[in-house]
């Protein structure tokens, strides 16, 4: 060619022959690469933005998986989510695969900016998660184990029903005020004054900041990480001021009940407790001791309060139910107080208790679990999908405890779906769902499980439980959650009364 000389020809023709090569390598790797689970299409830049929920997750996510099928995706500015909405799938991600998928996310607001990232639920896997959760195990990770708190758990049940007997119109804030005091007594050996309680209320705001702070897509700085530099002052920075309120508060209310528990094992006057017994034993490095107390408080308290506010729920809409768990109480335990030895001779109390736990999912949508590098999940009736390095994996656990696939008639409280006939199985025991998966399971299951049973038997025991009341009119309760990663039955009102002179008498005694 006129001008072109053969040295430059020969310069060019290999970089078009290199950029050739190169993009069909690109094209056959793609190829080769499995796509994400399915979902629904992004727009460029911003993904999914719009079809992440800000609230009722667990609704919108179930949506996703009737669309889309057990495990799907999104993908919000360059984040990946992916949505679990299948027992098995979570259980061969989550447990088969924990090594993989035992990460935290890095949440901006709650974790970062406010301080939560410092308790074990959103600690990143490791020697000090193990660490941890291996002293959560020695304390009650065992029925033995329990069974050294019974008289510290009993004595609180009962105060609980004197507390409902003097205050029954407020009994959803006494039942938050003894499974406060109860995690505060195990924790720190604190007992709770009557009243406001000045570390019960430093606690409780605490645990309603981080359920605020870390429920998906609540703040744009947890889609968008490098937000979590704009500066307070420019519009949109009024997230940066709530954060720092919130850290403040968090490291008081941590820091005050620790320092004070220190103060009384220097003076030789400290009450036996998970902390109390650390700083004696003097094994363990502060950070570790005063942030292993804060997370058994945090999550020893509200998950347990808010089972058993929906349990009040439950009994006001379902008398039936109701009378069937009272008629097996006077039979079986008589003229006292249920005992958690009972527990072996009242079936159907004791499904009544697993049925709260499947009809009311305390954290519907668990908290994410991260996987930490590529993962292609392949199963005989899945093709191959990739999990992307760094993706958020969401158990819809509020879906799996109602899959007509597993419980017949979800949406209905009935504990004989877990009494065994001749003519049927009883159904998927919903602890196996409800308390988390793999190495990230919930480690005071076995606490909150025997908290529960105790205070809804004894409750059963002595009270009715019944819809209120306005101008002789009942009044129905609503039947539904808050948003936030511990959801609450929505409020209603309740009537509860005496059941008759003998309970009476049982709670005064």
């Amino acid at each position: 060619m006129p001008g072109l000389t053969p040295r430059c020809f020969d310069f060019r023709s290999t970089i078009v022959l290199a950029v050739t090569v190169a993009a069909i390598v690109q094209y056959f790797r793609k190829c080769r690469t499995p796509p994400l689970p399915p979902g629904p299409r992004g727009l460029p830049f911003v993904g999914n933005i719009f079809d992440v929920p800000s609230r009722d997750h667990w609704l919108r996510f179930s949506a996703l998986g009737e669309a889309w099928g057990d495990i799907s995706s999104l993908t919000a500015f360059g984040q990946t989510l992916i949505i679990v909405n299948s027992l098995k799938v979570a259980e061969d991600l989550l447990e088969v695969h924990g090594a993989n998928f035992s990460d935290r996310p890095v949440v901006p607001m709650g974790g970062e900016l406010v301080g939560f990232k410092h308790t074990l639920s959103l600690s990143q896997y490791g020697e000090r998660v193990r660490k941890e959760r291996k002293l959560f195990h020695q304390l009650f990770g065992s029925q033995h184990a329990i069974s050294r708190f019974l008289p510290l758990i009993s004595p609180e049940i009962h105060k609980l029903l004197q507390s409902i007997l003097l205050n029954p119109t407020e009994v959803g804030r006494e039942i938050k005020r003894t499974t406060g005091g109860i995690a505060l007594r195990i924790a720190y050996g604190y007992q709770i004054i009557p009243g406001p309680d000045p570390h019960l209320d430093m606690f409780e705001t605490a645990v309603s900041n981080f359920s605020a702070a870390t429920k998906p897509a609540a703040f744009l700085v947890d889609l968008v990480p490098a937000l979590r530099y704009w500066p307070e002052w420019l519009p949109g920075g009024g997230f940066q001021t709530t954060a720092k309120i919130w850290s403040k508060q968090l490291h008081e209310t941590v820091g005050t009940i620790y320092e004070s528990v220190r103060s009384d094992v220097a003076k030789g006057m400290a009450e036996p407790s998970f902390t109390s017994t650390l700083l004696e034993e003097n094994t363990h490095e502060e950070y570790l001791i005063k942030w292993a107390a804060a997370s058994i408080q945090a999550g020893g308290s509200d998950t347990a309060a808010s089972q058993l506010q929906a349990f009040l729920v439950a009994m006001s809409l379902y008398p039936e139910v109701q009378a069937a768990a009272q008629k097996e109480l006077d039979a079986i335990v008589g003229d006292r107080i249920p005992e958690i030895s009972d527990r072996s001779r009242l079936p159907y109390v004791n499904a009544l208790c697993k049925e709260v736990l499947r009809w009311h999912v305390a954290a519907p949508t668990g908290i994410p679990h991260r996987t930490r590098a590529d993962f292609i999940y392949s199963r005989d009736d899945y093709n191959p999908l990739l999990i992307p390095k760094e993706s958020l994996i969401i158990p819809n656990i509020w879906k799996m405890t109602h899959d007509p696939e597993r419980y017949a008639n979800p949406m209905i409280f009935d504990p004989t779906r877990f009494i065994a006939t001749d003519g049927k199985p009883a159904e998927e025991d919903p602890a196996r769902i409800c308390f988390g998966f793999g190495r990230r399971i919930c480690p005071g299951k076995l606490l909150a499980d025997t908290t529960v049973f105790m205070a809804c038997s004894a409750i059963l025991a002595v009270f009715d439980v019944s819809k209120a009341r306005e101008n002789g009119v009942p009044v129905e309760p609503s039947v539904g959650q808050t948003t936030g990663t511990v959801s609450w039955p929505l409020p209603f009102k309740c009537s509860v009364e005496p059941r008759n002179a003998r309970a009476l008498a049982l709670i005064h005694g």
